[in-house]
C-alpha cells in the first residue's frame, strides 16, 4: 500500500471521525508498512461495516489497483468471454465507423474534415535513450512489434501524435496488424476530456457499457486481462489529473495495472511523464514523399500539382512541410477556390499563426484579454531580438516578464527540459520565428504609440548592410512587408536609405570612376571587389522583387517600389525564371523600366530543358522537335509590352546551333531594351548567324564576342552596325579575309571602348586597323592585347594614335609586339597633349630597352591623373639613369595607387629610390 497512501487514509479516516488520534499514532508508529497496512486493516473490521465502506471509498482514491483486488474480485459476477467479445467487437465497428474515421485536422470550428483511411502517411519515429538522444529510427510496426509499457510518444504541436494513435486502433479493429492481434481490447481516449473515473470516460468516449456490467466488474476484468488490454491516451499535456486520477494512475503506476499503455504528449509536458516510460518515442519530420501524398489526396489534380510545384521552388515551403499541420494549413487555405492561387509564405505563416491563437483559446480561460495580448507582443518582441542576435534558442530569463502558460499552450513556443539543468525554449522552427518577428515589427512600425514606432524604428536601424539585409534580415522583412502595407512603405524608405549610405560588405556604393573609388591593392583584388558589388546589387534588387511579391498592396505602394528600384541591376538566369518576376513585370511595369541595367544570360546544350514545368510539357516537346534554345518563358517574360529597359545585356553561351525561330524569339527579347548589350561566349555553332541575330538588334550599343568563330559575313555586319559604343574580340584564331573585321573598323565611329585580344592578325591586317582607327574620334578606352604576329604593325597603329588630339582614358597595348621607336612615338605624343582624364597605362609583355623606356619618360610625366600602369617585361635590366628618371616621374603622379614592374631587375636600393604612396610591384 506505501506509507504514503497509508498516511493520507488515515488522515481522511480521522476526519471522517473513524478513527480517532490514538489510533493514528499507533498505526505511524509501526516501522514497516506491512504491519501498518494490516493494523488499520484489523482496526477497521472491528469497526463494522459502515467504517469499511468508508476506507474502501478512500482506498479507490488513493490506491485503486489495491481497491480493485480487495473489492472487485471478491464480486459473485465475473465477465465472460461472450461479454468480452462483444464488447471488443462494438469496440471494433466504433474505430472503422465514419464518426471515428473522419477527422477535423484544424479544430471542430473549420469545417475541413479528412478520412484516417485515405490521408494517414507513414510516420518516422525516431526511439529515444536515456540520454533523451536519437538512438534509432522506427516505422510504426516496428514500434509495435517491440512495445513496452508505458509507452510515451513525444513531438511539438502539428506532428500528427493523434492521428497515430487513431491508426493503431483502426489496424486493431481490422485486424491487419499482428502486433495488435494479441490484445483483446482498445481503447483510444482524448484525454482533454477525461472526467469522471477511467469507466465514466470509457463510456462517455467510445461505447455503452452494459448495465448488468458494474463499474467494480470492469475494472476488475481489465486488471485480470492485464498486457491483452491497450489504452491509447491522447494529448496528456492537455489532461487534468484531478478529473481522472485513475488514468494518472494508469500512467504513473502502470506496473500495478499491468495494462499496455500509449500515451502522447508535447515536447514541453514530457517532463512530467518521462520517468515512467518504459519506450520514449519522438514524432519526426513528415518525408516529402508523404507529405507530397496528402496533398494529393485532398486536393483536386490540378491545385496539388500547383501547389507541389511551388513548393519545389521554395526552399522555406519544402522545410514547413515537414510539419504535418502546415501541410494541411496550405492544403486548406486552397479548398473551396474556383482555381489555384500561389499564396505566399506570410499569409501561410499568418493562418497557421491564427489557429494556434483561436485552437486553443479555451486553454486561456480566466486570463484577461490585455495579458494575452501583453504575452503575444513579448513573444514577438522575444522572436525579434533572436532573429537580430541570431539566437533561436531561450532561456527562462527570457521569458521572465511574461506568462509562460500563454505562450505554450497557443503552440507557440515550445518548451524541452528532458536531460537539461535549465529548460529551453524554441518556435516549431526557425521560419515560424521570423514570421513572429516580421508580424511584431510590422505593428511596431504601424502603431498608434510613438514609443512603438521609435521602437519598430530602431530595429531598422540595425540593418545598415546590404549583405546583412538580403542573408540575414531577407526573412524578417519579407514577413513585415507581407503582414501590412504600411510597414512596407517604412521597410522601402530605409533600404533606400542603407543603398545610398549603407554599404556592401564593407564596400563604398558610390557612383564615382573605379579608380577613384578606394585604394587598391592590385587589379585583380579590385575586379573581385567589383564583382562581389555586382552580386550584391543583385541580390539587394532580388530582396525588393521578393518583398513586392510578399507584400499585401503593390498598387498603392508603386511609387516606393519605383524608388527603390531605380538605378539597380537586375541579372536572370533563363534556365530557372521564378513565377514572382511575371508578376512583377505585369504589375509593376513602371518599376521594371526603372531598373538600370538587366542581364539575361541563355545556355546551349540541353534544348529548352528548363521548360519542362507540368503545364509546360507540350511545349518543350515543340521546342524539342523545332530545336530551339531560347525558351519561350523569357520570350513571355520580356515581350509584354509594358515595360522598356534602359539597359538589357543579353549573353549567349554555348550554342551549337541557332535556329531562325530562336532568332526570332531574340529579336522579341530585344526589342524591350533602350539599350542592348549582346555578348557571345563560346558559341561554335553560331558562325554564318551572327549576322541574322545583329540585323535584328536596331538598339545595339556594345558587342562582345569571345572564342566564338565568325564568318566574313558576320565581319561585315558588325563592322556595319555604326551605333555601336563597344566593340570585343577575343580568342578568335582564324585568318583574316579581305574586307573583314580590320578593313572595315572605321565605320564604326561612334566607338568609345574597342578591345582586340588573342585574335590572328598580320602585319598587314595592323595597318588596315591602324587606317581605321584614324575615323575613331571617340575613342576613350583601347585595349589589344596578346596580338603576336604583327611585325612592325604596332608602330602604325601607334603612329596613327598620336597622329591627332583625343580623350583617350585607358590603353592596353600588352604582349603585342610593341618597338622601342613605338614607345617614344607614344611619349612624344604624351608630352605634345596631356590627357586630362588619363587613369591606366598597360604596356606589359613587350620587349622594350632600357633606352625606349628612357625615351618614353618625358612623356609620361604629364599623365597628371594617372593611377596604374604596367611596364612588366621579361629580364630588363635598367640602366641608373632609367631609374632615376623613373623616380623623378612617380613623385609627380599624385594618383598613383599601384606601380607593375615584374621582370624589371631592381635591386634594393633601386627599390628605395622608386618606393612612394603607392603598391610597387615588383615579382
Amino acid at each position: 500500500m506505501g506509507m504514503t497512501v497509508i498516511k493520507q487514509i488515515l488522515d481522511e479516516l480521522f476526519v471522517w471521525n473513524v478513527m480517532n488520534y490514538e489510533e493514528v499514532s499507533v498505526i505511524l508508529g509501526e516501522r514497516f508498512e506491512q504491519d501498518a497496512a494490516r493494523g488499520i486493516i484489523h482496526m477497521i473490521l472491528k469497526k463494522g461495516s459502515e467504517a469499511c465502506n468508508l476506507f474502501l471509498k478512500s482506498l479507490e482514491k488513493r490506491n485503486y489497483p489495491l481497491f480493485q483486488e480487495l473489492h472487485g474480485l471478491s464480486l459473485f459476477h465475473q465477465m465472460s468471454e461472450d461479454d468480452l467479445d462483444d464488447l471488443a467487437q462494438e469496440l471494433k465497428y466504433f474505430y472503422e465507423s465514419p464518426s471515428f474515421l473522419n477527422f477535423y485536422p484544424l479544430g471542430e470550428d473549420i469545417d475541413i474534415m479528412f478520412n484516417l483511411k485515405s490521408t494517414f502517411t507513414e510516420p518516422v519515429l525516431w526511439k529515444k535513450d536515456q540520454h533523451h538522444h536519437r538512438l534509432e529510427q522506427l516505422t510504426l510496426s516496428g514500434l509495435l512489434d517491440t512495445l513496452q509499457s508505458p509507452c510515451i510518444i513525444e513531438g511539438e504541436s502539428g506532428k500528427g501524435k493523434s492521428t497515430l494513435l487513431q491508426r493503431i486502433a483502426m489496424l486493431w479493429a481490422s485486424g491487419e496488424c499482428q502486433a495488435l492481434a494479441k490484445f483483446k481490447l482498445v481503447f483510444f481516449l482524448r484525454l482533454s476530456r477525461a472526467q469522471g473515473g477511467l469507466f465514466k470516460t470509457l463510456s462517455d468516449q467510445l461505447l455503452d457499457i452494459p448495465d448488468v456490467i458494474s463499474k467494480q466488474t470492469f475494472m476488475a476484468t481489465l486488471l485480470k486481462l492485464r498486457q491483452r488490454v491497450l489504452f491509447l491516451l491522447d494529448g496528456y499535456n492537455e489532461f487534468k489529473a484531478q478529473n481522472c486520477p485513475e488514468i494518472e494512475a494508469l500512467i504513473k503506476e502502470n506496473h500495478r495495472f499491468k495494462n499496455m499503455v500509449i500515451v502522447t504528449t508535447t515536447t514541453e509536458s514530457l517532463r512530467h511523464i518521462r520517468q515512467f516510460g518504459a519506450l520514449i518515442a519522438e514524432v519526426g519530420d513528415m518525408t516529402e514523399s508523404s507529405a507530397q501524398a496528402l496533398i494529393q489526396e485532398v486536393l483536386r489534380k490540378e491545385f496539388a500539382e500547383g501547389l507541389l510545384l511551388q513548393i519545389q521552388k521554395s526552399r522555406c515551403l519544402r522545410n514547413l512541410m515537414k510539419t504535418p499541420l502546415f501541410v494541411v494549413i496550405t492544403c486548406a487555405i486552397q479548398m473551396g477556390k474556383s482555381e489555384f492561387h500561389s499564396h505566399t509564405q506570410t499569409t501561410l505563416f499568418c493562418a497557421f499563426y491564427d489557429l494556434l491563437i483561436n485552437k486553443n483559446r479555451h486553454k486561456r480561460k480566466g486570463l484577461a484579454p490585455s495579458e494575452v495580448t501583453q504575452s503575444l507582443d513579448h513573444c514577438g518582441d522575444l522572436a525579434l531580438e533572436g532573429v537580430f542576435s541570431r539566437r533561436f534558442d531561450f532561456e527562462p530569463d527570457d521569458l521572465s516578464d511574461v506568462n509562460e502558460d500563454v505562450l505554450l499552450t497557443t503552440g507557440l513556443l515550445c518548451k524541452y527540459t528532458a536531460q537539461r539543468f535549465k529548460p529551453k525554449y524554441k518556435f516549431f522552427h526557425q521560419s515560424f520565428q521570423e514570421y513572429t518577428a516580421g508580424r511584431r515589427l510590422s505593428s511596431l512600425l504601424t502603431s498608434g504609440e510613438p514609443a512603438e514606432v521609435t521602437k519598430g524604428n530602431g530595429h531598422l536601424q540595425k540593418m545598415v548592410s546590404i549583405s546583412d539585409i538580403t542573408s540575414k534580415y531577407s526573412n524578417l522583412l519579407l514577413y513585415t512587408c507581407g503582414s501590412s502595407a504600411e510597414a512596407t512603405r517604412t521597410v522601402l524608405r530605409h533600404l533606400s536609405s542603407v543603398y545610398e549610405h549603407g554599404s556592401l560588405l564593407g564596400l563604398s556604393v558610390t557612383k564615382r570612376p573605379l579608380w577613384r573609388q578606394e585604394s587598391m591593392q592590385n587589379m585583380k583584388s579590385t575586379t573581385v571587389q567589383e564583382i562581389q558589388k555586382a552580386i550584391n546589387i543583385n541580390s539587394f534588387t532580388e530582396c525588393g522583387i521578393n518583398l513586392f511579391h510578399e507584400s499585401i498592396s503593390t498598387s498603392s505602394l508603386s511609387n516606393e517600389f519605383e524608388a527603390f528600384f531605380r538605378g539597380k541591376s537586375l541579372y536572370i538566369n533563363s534556365e530557372n525564371i521564378p513565377d514572382y518576376l511575371f508578376d512583377f513585370f505585369e504589375d509593376l511595369p513602371n518599376c521594371a523600366s526603372a531598373l538600370d541595367f538587366v542581364k539575361l544570360d541563355f545556355y546551349g546544350g540541353t534544348v529548352a530543358s528548363w521548360d519542362k514545368t507540368t503545364e509546360d510539357i507540350g511545349r518543350t516537346q515543340d521546342q524539342e522537335f523545332s530545336g530551339t534554345y531560347i525558351p519561350s518563358r523569357a520570350v513571355s517574360l520580356f515581350f509584354n509590352g509594358k515595360q522598356e529597359f534602359k539597359t538589357l545585356e543579353v549573353t549567349l553561351r554555348d550554342f551549337c546551333k541557332l535556329s531562325k525561330k530562336d532568332v526570332k524569339y531574340l529579336e522579341k527579347i530585344f526589342s524591350s531594351a533602350t539599350s542592348l548589350r549582346l555578348h557571345i561566349k563560346r558559341c561554335v555553332g553560331m558562325a554564318g548567324s551572327l549576322s541574322s541575330v545583329l540585323s535584328t538588334c536596331t538598339k545595339i550599343h556594345s558587342l562582345i564576342v569571345e572564342a566564338s568563330p565568325l564568318t566574313l559575313e558576320d565581319e561585315q555586319h558588325i563592322t556595319s552596325v555604326t551605333n555601336l559604343q563597344t566593340l570585343g574580340v577575343h580568342d578568335l584564331q582564324i585568318q583574316r579575309l579581305p574586307g573583314g573585321l580590320t578593313d572595315s573598323l572605321g565605320n564604326l565611329k561612334n566607338l568609345t571602348k574597342l578591345i582586340l585580344d588573342n585574335i590572328k592578325m598580320n602585319e598587314d591586317d595592323a595597318l588596315k586597323l591602324a587606317e581605321g582607327l584614324t575615323n575613331l574620334k571617340k575613342m576613350c578606352l583601347l585595349r589589344l592585347t596578346h596580338l603576336s604576329d604583327i611585325g612592325e604593325g604596332m608602330d602604325y597603329i601607334v603612329k596613327t594614335l598620336s597622329a591627332e588630339p583625343c580623350d583617350l582614358k585607358e590603353i592596353q597595348l600588352v604582349s603585342c609586339c610593341l618597338s622601342g621607336n613605338a614607345v617614344k612615338t607614344l611619349g612624344v605624343f604624351f608630352e605634345e597633349n596631356p590627357l586630362e582624364n588619363f587613369q591606366q597605362l598597360d604596356l606589359a609583355g613587350n620587349c622594350v630597352s632600357s633606352d625606349g623606356w628612357l625615351a618614353f619618360m618625358s612623356g609620361f610625366e604629364n599623365l597628371k591623373q594617372l593611377v596604374f600602369f604596367d611596364f612588366s617585361t621579361k629580364a630588363l635590366l635598367p640602366d641608373a639613369s632609367l631609374v632615376r628618371k623613373l623616380s623623378h616621374v612617380l613623385s609627380k603622379l599624385t594618383f598613383l595607387q599601384e606601380v607593375q614592374l615584374v621582370g624589371w631587375q631592381l635591386d634594393d636600393d633601386d627599390v628605395s629610390v622608386l618606393k612612394g604612396a603607392f603598391q610597387l610591384v615588383i615579382a
